[in-house]
């Protein structure tokens, strides 16, 4: 029998992954015989099956390589020692975005500012704004525009780490209430119609749009004076 000298490496389908994710070996070996025996180890332990191939979710700084016993009878360098691979394990980031208003409720042509805060994002996230799910805004970590009564508004955080999950982002919505701008006017009447000297009179305000809780501020010639009412008497 010829004396044939065994030989075998390893490579990887990755050697730089995401925590969890499975990597692929794969053995090529030299005068190995009909039935080899492969012996995988990582970190120096046995791992695997009698296989030319192996496969598992490595954790950081893992060494792998496979021991290779030769069936032929006139084998050197037997059983031979493969290369070593090692592995790089990223952790694993889960994305997320929030979103908040100045304010969420505001008169009819008043703009508001819109935040978001990215979590994962990475050294340069991408942002996109929605508002009623149509794409607007710039790439920025905040958006400004007038709103309309019941918009709703969002925003879709992509961040550039390597390994994410939730990638990419969806915010929580802000539904915007607008109120239509109206004009404020008041009027007042007094009784009697006619005063006699150091007879009392009363003098009465009609509003409009005048709200729920209005504020009165009486004057007698042009000096402040009376209480919040809709009513004055002097």
């Amino acid at each position: 029998n010829a004396i044939l000298p065994a030989s075998i490496s390893i490579s990887a389908d990755q050697t730089t992954v995401c925590e969890g994710d499975t990597v692929h070996f794969f053995a090529a070996v030299l005068n190995e015989g009909l039935s080899p025996d492969y012996q995988w180890t990582v970190n120096g332990t046995a791992n695997g099956l009698n296989s030319p191939f192996f496969s598992y979710a490595p954790a950081n700084n893992d060494i792998v390589n496979c021991t290779l016993t030769s069936s032929l009878p006139c084998a050197t360098n037997n059983p031979a020692t493969s290369n070593i691979v090692a592995l790089t394990v990223n952790p694993t980031y889960v994305v997320s975005v929030s979103i908040s208003a100045n304010q969420v409720s505001v008169c009819q042509g008043t703009a508001v500012t819109y935040t978001a805060i990215a979590i994962n994002g990475g050294t340069n996230p991408t942002y996109q704004w929605s508002v009623n799910g149509v794409n607007t805004g710039t790439n920025a970590s905040s958006f400004s525009y007038i709103p309309l009564n019941g918009d709703i508004i969002a925003c879709e955080l992509t961040s550039d780490l390597i390994c994410t999950i939730f990638n990419p982002a969806i915010s929580n919505i802000i539904t915007m209430s607008v109120s239509n701008v109206l004009p404020v006017s008041v009027t007042i009447t007094q009784n009697p119609a006619t005063a006699c000297t150091g007879v009392p009179v009363t003098y009465t305000s009609a509003g409009v749009n005048r709200g729920s809780s209005p504020v009165y501020q009486w004057f007698v010639n042009g000096s402040a004076t009376g209480t919040n009412s809709a009513n004055y008497t002097y």
